[in-house]
């Protein structure tokens, strides 16, 4: 199996969005995900990209176009969802946890129908109040489900969005400049080193600070301080970045 720290490492050195693209669909087999539909459902000034439904994916194509045709996109309950969560969630739980609109059930059993089986939603919300959607299926109906599996499949996801985005955006030479000066410049402190490790075994902030001896405010106060230099806003982006650049040894992830 594919590890993240492996991951990370193959979809840095790729020359070619395509290829980060192949890199993510290689590693999502494992799990018995075969389907991949990646949405930047807002633009996203961070990267200079806009807004765009499927910009890379492998759904087949009678459905890519029926789901355009049919303008599902304005209803459909999976994308909504992601702008109200930014944890993974399969598509059963979402239908088994609220009542839906005739359409919207509709939406999802032709869904089933087209052999979109074991449905997941990747939503990543970034700064700038940017979405990122991601869509993953299985056409066997064999996928592998379980709260281990789903929380790696979601690091793997943000590692490719941030990878593939990157190598998409469009900048101008001196934007690219300012940025691999400020990527130089990004550094964190022993103290936010340490409690990020913590954070990427799965420990809570209470828990760490019970194991690092401090208080629960000094861990949040840490926790910000970190979101802040990191430009994210939640955990394991925070992780998957540190990683990218180096700022935490991913050897000590054990959890991956």
């Amino acid at each position: 199996m594919i590890s993240l720290e492996t991951f990370i490492e193959e979809t840095n050195r790729a020359k070619t969005s395509e290829e980060i693209f192949l890199l993510y669909q290689k590693a999502l087999k494992q799990f018995g995900y075969d389907g991949i539909c990646y949405c930047l459902v807002t633009d996203h000034p961070t990267y200079g990209l806009k807004a765009n439904h499927g910009a890379m994916q492998n759904y087949p194509d009678e459905w890519i176009k029926y789901y355009s045709q049919n303008k599902y996109k304005e209803i459909d309950p999976v994308l909504q969802f992601c702008f109200k969560t930014n944890q993974i969630f399969s598509w059963d739980a979402l239908v088994n946890s609220k009542e839906l609109a005739n359409d919207e059930k509709l939406l999802m059993n032709e869904a089933t129908e087209a052999k979109l089986l074991d449905g997941l939603a990747v939503p990543i919300h970034g700064v700038n109040n940017e979405l990122t959607a991601i869509g993953l299926a299985s056409t066997s109906g064999n996928a592998e489900i379980n709260k281990d599996s789903m929380s790696i499949i979601r690091a793997l996801s943000i590692q490719f969005h941030i990878a593939y985005a990157e190598k998409e955006a469009a900048l101008s030479e001196a934007e690219r400049i300012t940025i691999l000066n400020k990527q130089k410049n990004l550094s964190l402190s022993d103290r936010e080193r340490e409690i990020l490790l913590w954070v990427s075994e799965g420990k809570s902030d209470p828990v760490i600070a019970d194991i690092l001896g401090i208080s629960y405010p000094t861990v949040r106060f840490h926790m910000n301080n970190i979101f802040r230099k990191l430009e994210v806003n939640e955990r394991t982006l925070a992780v998957v970045k540190a990683i990218r650049h180096g700022l935490i040894l991913p050897t000590y992830l054990k959890r991956f």
